[in-house]
């Protein structure tokens, strides 16, 4: 009889064990969250390893704290192979000066999600520089050369967007980009024959910045087989020079990747002038007594505008 009691005393306390445990079980099930907490925009590039070499440059830039702050925030974000296709192999020689104004021309105020980015100029947390973005059928590009090649990487302050380049803010303008390249010696030389107002429109673009489809020295000197340079240069001929110039001057930033949203003619800053584009077999802009001339470099991006080169001097 005492066995028996015991025997059953004994399965009460396993049983109350039992439910006991199943109880705390359930407790724990129900404080548990239903999706892991997101860190923050720092500690999701950090666990990355395709982010390191962009860590690193924020550890040196003294930006982690900043990227770990309430923001929200949204980061284009070079990975590593971005980094090596800018030229940019390491770090050492790179000073905290140097990266601030790079890695902050990557970063924009608010949480802006991949459905909502449209076309055109974008504020960054970088003051002095803006970025430009197209988004057309083959998706969202900064400044007309980088790619966006994954969106939305959430985080709990913001969202990151992988890119396949770095952004490098400009730092010269479009007379300086004309005047350094060799290339345009003769464009440089027309420029200042013609009205000073060509050369003062180009060096004091308004914020919406001017584009520029630069004829090289070969273009020029195709074009003078027909049109000799001397004819273009004789004071009588000056307002001719001066049209054919402002021809090639399309008010406004327009990228490459832009061009594909673009129908129709466009205005120059040749009152008389229009231009229109075509994208078969490769980029063209189409003058209207000279036709097709092809883009053969693009995007070069100026701190008052934007240069495109081509290799026919367009004729309205």
């Amino acid at each position: 009889m005492k066995t028996t009691l015991k025997s059953n005393t004994l399965k009460i306390y396993l049983a109350a064990a039992v439910l006991a445990l199943s109880f705390t079980a359930c407790n724990d099930d129900d404080d548990a969250p239903s999706t892991p907490a997101l860190g923050n925009i720092a500690g999701v590039a950090s666990a990355d390893p395709q982010f390191s070499t962009l860590v690193g440059a924020l550890t040196k830039a003294e930006l982690v704290t900043t990227l770990q702050g309430t923001g929200p925030f949204t980061v284009f974000a070079p990975n590593n192979a971005a980094f090596t296709k800018a030229g940019i192999t390491s770090l050492a020689s790179l000073t905290k000066e140097a990266l601030t104004p790079i890695l902050t021309t990557h970063v924009i105020s608010g949480n802006v999600k991949a459905a909502d980015v449209k076309s055109g100029a974008v504020k960054t947390v970088n003051t002095n520089n803006d970025i430009y973005l197209s988004k057309n059928a083959d998706g969202v590009f900064i400044n007309g050369n980088i790619k966006v090649i994954a969106t939305d990487v959430s985080a709990s302050n913001g969202v990151i967007h992988v890119i396949d380049n770095v952004i490098v803010p400009p730092t010269q303008s479009l007379v300086q980009v004309a005047q350094g390249n060799s290339n345009f010696s003769e464009l440089v030389s027309l420029v200042l024959a013609a009205d000073p107002a060509v050369a003062t429109a180009l060096s004091s673009a308004s914020a919406n910045g001017l584009t520029v489809f630069a004829p090289t020295n070969a273009a020029f000197t195709e074009l003078y087989k027909t049109t000799p340079k001397a004819t273009l240069l004789a004071p009588a001929n000056r307002a001719l020079l001066t049209s054919v110039l402002l021809y090639h001057v399309v008010p406004g930033r327009v990228f490459s990747t832009d061009l594909p949203n673009v129908s129709g003619e466009v205005s120059t800053a040749n009152p008389a002038g229009k231009v229109t584009f075509n994208l078969t077999g490769g980029a063209k802009v189409v003058g209207k007594t000279s036709g097709a001339s092809n883009i053969t470099a693009a995007n070069i991006l100026a701190t008052n505008g934007v240069v495109h080169v081509i290799d026919k001097v367009l004729l309205p």
